[in-house]
């Protein structure tokens, strides 16, 4: 890891914050381990550190094995810590479906982790008794794995991991951290108990054996992230336009059809260019349906980022009426962002912009979001992307002020990829984990995607089934036949998730999905998120169903 610098995980998918997922372990029949007293000073450490808010602290009970891949597989952590017992060469103890204490020998979390090495997994904490055996295994993949090579004490293991965790959160290298949690227990004549490995290895390097099935680098539904860039192909060159475009325009637009790929460009392509600059503090947001909450939350994050989360919802709620209002103006609070950092350059993503006009029904409250924007912009304060579906294009032009901003401007729209385009995207993923397309598969896929703007998010979808059936390291016609290609095997997916629901479910999943679709009225569908509180919330990236005629059909 290094010194810590802009380009991890993301709290909001998109900003500049490792995460650090903390699993704890304390399963039935074994001795009480003070865990929450560690998790809780490993946080109140990031919080009082003067760049602790470059980390996001995840924290889950791990007391069985696939506790482990599910935590990893939902937060996509930089960092694993774990805090528990361990036996040695039996590996940590964990708890098996029936309550009983088990343990995860050397071997099994050695695969574990070598699958989750090409996922962005860079360092792994083993806080746990005679944990070197696993720390050894897990180190032929992870660049960075501490381990305990005897019995170490509860105080120990804490006052350890409360030293690690304050040095990164200072900007010190993991050796810096590891020296200093190791300083902290000469008083308790446990100094010479952690143990750390550490080895040079590329992701990409990582060679996969028959049987193993590397972590799937097709995203299915979802657009592609930051953390997802080293498997983003196709788009290069307009993620290269872009990029030029950004160092000599404040205005940056990147307008396309529905599923035309605007934000994978955006977040795995552009910014990841910049990151690699480091003169550029990056942050996004999405309008949502109250424009000016989320332009505030993000302004407060980067002002204040060690306040806590009460704070935080206060000066939210006062920031979004004051920019409302126009009593705070937004290029002065991005000059006071940036005025400890001069030698950075601020760039705010507001991803799907249609949202304004689908979300936010107030039009007087959208015209004022969009002078707020534009004025920034006008103060050279700040360097906006947005991305807007081709379809809202209407709705910018309607509004003068933006009108004439984008005749200012240049930019061109994000057309369908061409076939050589989408052939990379196809097989360029599979290459990097040592996965072959048996012949002709490629151009058999790529017949099937055709013309139509839609069928990217179904082209990724199919891949990602097509991944899960790989033969011996291999991806096969008989597989892709079998999950239904790429017209066919969302609709396969769902009518066998839908299958198995009960009647009552199955009405229940109806009523879902009508509250999943806002009717275009002159445009295309727009979709939704439903929470499980019933609440409905923005749009989510997946083919639109058709359910005008009562029933829901792809």
């Amino acid at each position: 890891m290094g010194k810590q610098q802009n380009n991890g995980k993301t709290t909001n998918g998109n900003t500049s914050v490792k995460t650090i997922l903390i699993l704890a372990a304390n399963p039935t029949n074994t001795a009480r381990l003070q865990l929450d007293k560690e998790v809780r000073e490993i946080e109140e450490g990031l919080q009082r550190a003067s760049n602790g808010g470059q980390f996001r602290l995840v924290k889950k009970g791990a007391v069985r094995s696939r506790d482990f891949y599910r935590a990893i597989l939902e937060h996509r952590p930089q960092i694993v810590h774990f805090c528990g017992h361990g036996t040695g060469v039996d590996g940590i103890v964990l708890e098996d479906d029936t309550g009983q204490p088990t343990q995860i020998d050397k071997d099994a979390l050695s695969k574990l982790f070598k699958l989750f090495a090409v996922k962005g997994v860079e360092c792994v904490v083993l806080n746990a008794c005679y944990s070197e055996v696993q720390a050894e295994g897990i180190s032929q993949y992870i660049k960075y794995v501490i381990g305990m090579n005897q019995t170490i004490g509860d105080k120990a293991a804490i006052a350890f991991a409360v030293a690690f965790y304050d040095a990164l959160g200072a900007s010190e290298t993991v050796e810096f951290a590891f020296d200093l949690g190791c300083s902290q227990l000469v008083g308790l004549k446990e100094n010479q108990t952690p143990v750390l490995k550490t080895r040079l290895i590329h992701p990409a390097d990582i060679q996969f054996e028959a049987g193993d099935i590397p972590p799937n680098p097709y995203l299915g539904l979802s657009a592609f992230g930051e953390k997802d860039a080293a498997f983003f192909f196709g788009r290069e060159e307009f993620a290269n336009e872009l990029f030029e475009i950004a160092h000599h325009q404040q205005l940056v637009a990147v307008i396309g059809a529905s599923g035309s790929g605007k934000s994978s460009v955006v977040f795995a392509g552009l910014i990841p260019k910049l990151r690699e600059e480091g003169i550029w503090l990056i942050d996004s947001l999405r309008p949502k349906s109250q424009p000016f909450d989320e332009l505030a939350l993000t302004l407060v994050r980067q002002l204040e980022p060690d306040i806590n989360k009460v704070e935080t919802a206060i000066q939210v709620g006062r920031l979004a009426q004051s920019l409302k209002k126009g009593e705070v103006k937004l290029h002065l609070l991005a000059s006071q962002i940036l005025e400890n950092k001069p030698s950075k350059h601020f760039l705010l993503v507001v991803d799907q912009f249609e949202e304004l006009y689908t979300q936010c029904l107030d039009k007087e409250e959208q015209q004022r979001f969009i002078d707020t924007l534009l004025a920034a912009v006008q103060h050279k304060s700040i360097t906006l992307v947005f991305t807007l579906r081709a379809d809202f294009y209407e709705h910018v032009l309607s509004y003068r002020p933006f009108s004439n901003a984008l005749q200012q401007i240049a930019f061109k729209p994000l057309g369908l990829m061409e076939r050589e385009q989408l052939k990379l995207a196809i097989e360029k993923p599979a290459q990097k984990l040592n996965v072959r397309l048996q012949t002709h598969l490629a151009e058999r896929i790529l017949d099937d995607v055709g013309d139509e703007p839609g069928n990217l998010p179904l082209l990724e979808f199919a891949l990602t089934q097509l991944w899960d059936n790989q033969k011996d390291g291999e991806l096969t016609h008989r597989a892709y036949d079998e999950v239904g290609g790429v017209k066919q095997a969302l609709v396969k997916h769902a009518e066998q998730v839908y299958s198995r629901l009960s009647h009552s479910q199955q009405q229940q999943a109806q009523r879902v999905f009508l509250a999943l679709v806002r009717l275009g009225e002159g445009t295309e569908d727009t979709r939704r998120v439903a929470t499980q509180n019933g609440r409905v919330e923005g749009d989510y990236y997946v083919p639109l169903l058709s359910i005008r005629s009562g029933r829901a059909h792809f």
